[in-house]
């Protein structure tokens, strides 16, 4: 089976990274000795951030694509599949921190709002925030040079930064118009772990009730969360991931449709072929042939 790579960090297949992992690159280190292409690929464990502060790059992201100008940044989350085209001349950098590690220090910071933008890939510009580019920028050149130096302190000084960076991120907001507080409390925490779960479960085919269960809650107290921060029921938002998987498998992989079918829980590849056609209006197969297409890049100077 032909499946997308996944790697630590972009052509280093190792797994389960230590606790505490944080490493910090310029774009040019990986880019130039791979001609400036990074191909489509994942990293199961690693949340990464790219600060691009010069040039431009063609970018994947899942089945999308999008065009990159300095300034930029996107936050991909573990397992998201993603790729990029750097033009020559481009800089910044690449910051990669163990998800369970940053968790760990957003759920230390209880900043709901961090943890909101922790959650989801995203690609925004910075032409209109100067300013926090320049902040970003500079933890990312903080954090470099606690790296080199592995003085005393150097981890509390680096988990510091992050926090700075990750709430510059919920400031800027997905799209980087910016974000409002959000009000915190119990639905924010139920939501947030049951969206975990799901990460963890998707694959097992589970009814909501046993999520519900293993939350400690009340399916009814968690529809209600879920609704009231997603605007989506649980079942939705369980589908959806499930649908994302298989568009990742259809479009990055050779399995056949039964062998994803079978991989994402599904007993009969029927029930899977109609699950997918409802959610995406076409069939797993015309899915694959629409979309699916090698990347070689194009990267201009």
């Amino acid at each position: 089976m032909n499946l997308v790579p996944s790697f630590t960090l972009y052509a280093d297949n190792r797994s389960n990274v230590p606790p505490q992992f944080v490493h910090i690159e310029t774009i040019s280190v990986r880019s130039r000795v791979n001609n400036w292409i990074i191909r489509p690929h994942r990293h199961p464990e690693l949340f990464q951030i790219l600060l691009l502060t010069r040039g431009g790059a063609d970018m994947r992201l899942e089945g999308g694509s999008a065009q990159l100008e300095a300034p930029a940044l996107t936050a991909i989350v573990p397992n998201a599949v993603h790729g990029y085209a750097f033009q020559t001349d481009a800089e910044g950098f690449v910051l990669s921190v163990s998800d369970a590690y940053l968790r760990d220090l957003l759920r230390a910071a209880g900043d709901q709002d961090a943890t909101d933008a922790a959650a989801a890939s995203s690609i925004i510009p910075l032409a209109g925030w100067g300013e926090v580019a320049v902040k970003i920028q500079a933890a990312c050149e903080r954090i470099a040079a606690e790296s080199r130096r592995q003085r005393t302190g150097s981890q509390a000084r680096i988990g510091s930064d992050l926090m700075l960076v990750f709430g510059l991120l919920a400031e800027l907001g997905p799209d980087g118009r910016g974000t409002a507080p959000t009000d915190r409390g119990a639905d924010a925490l139920l939501f947030d772990r049951f969206r975990l779960l799901v990460e963890e479960h998707f694959r097992d085919q589970l009814p909501i009730t046993a999520y519900a269960t293993a939350l400690a809650t009340s399916e009814r107290t968690l529809r209600r969360a879920v609704k009231a921060r997603s605007g989506q029921t649980p079942l939705e938002i369980l589908r959806q991931r499930i649908l994302l998987e298989a568009q990742r498998d259809l479009l990055y992989s050779a399995m056949s449709v039964s062998e994803i079918a079978y991989g994402l829980g599904f007993e009969d590849q029927s029930y899977f072929s109609r699950f997918f056609a409802n959610a995406a209006g076409q069939s797993p197969s015309r899915f694959r042939a629409t979309h699916k297409s090698g990347w070689s890049g194009t990267v201009t100077d």
